[in-house]
């Protein structure tokens, strides 16, 4: 059965400028934190992710004849 993706807006509650300011410090904390922590993880998955997509290498040595471009 294949699944259906739904995108639903956030309805965000209403609040002061200063408890909005207040709530993106704490967010960019949470955020800096997590970096910090899990930062090296994420890097060795996002390169891992990257070596399987690349291309493979140029092989050495003439291309093959049949190989045209159009």
């Amino acid at each position: 059965m294949k699944r259906a993706f739904v995108t639903m807006p956030m309805l965000l509650p209403r609040m002061s400028d200063r408890a909005a300011a207040q709530l993106l410090d704490v967010l960019a904390l949470l955020h800096d934190c997590m970096r910090h922590h899990y930062g090296p993880q994420a890097r060795r998955w996002h390169d891992r992710q990257r070596q399987r997509t690349s291309p493979a290498p140029p092989t050495t040595g003439s291309p093959p004849l049949d190989d045209e471009p159009f």
